[in-house]
């Protein structure tokens, strides 16, 4: 990802399906236009800092995975929580646009290779969790 002039991330390069697609896919015009505006009142350690808050979530996740805890597993899905407060900073996902970005991580390249080099099983046992924190607590 290259990142902008205030060192944000302008989107994965050469990536077909972005998340702010996703999100006109699945309705959530209301959420692209939330995360927008939110980002351009970012600072640049605003940015720094929720790329070091991802980091940690997604270690914690990989910690799970190598424990051998379910996604649903309470301790797993405190951790998607997380991760779910970390992605409303940006904007509040729906249960069904939540779910959709847990199948980007898994389909598009870019998303599954970020998630990978952390642990082969992250793209998957991400999404699972997310789907599970969504059915539950979304809806």
């Amino acid at each position: 990802m290259e990142p902008d002039k205030r060192g944000r991330d302008s989107g994965p390069a050469g990536s077909n399906v972005t998340e702010q697609d996703v999100l006109t896919q699945l309705g959530g015009e209301s959420e692209t236009q939330e995360s927008k505006h939110k980002m351009q009142l970012w600072t640049k350690e605003d940015y720094l800092r929720s790329q070091r808050e991802i980091d940690q979530i997604n270690r914690d996740l990989k910690a799970a995975i190598e424990e051998g805890h379910h996604p649903g597993a309470p301790q797993v899905q405190r951790i998607i929580r997380r991760h779910y407060e970390w992605m409303s900073r940006y904007y509040t996902p729906s249960a069904m646009v939540y779910i959709g970005l847990g199948n980007l991580y898994v389909e598009q390249t870019e998303h599954k290779q970020l998630f990978t080099a952390y642990h082969p099983q992250l793209p998957v046992f991400l999404r699972d969790g997310m789907i599970i924190f969504a059915e539950r607590e979304l809806k």
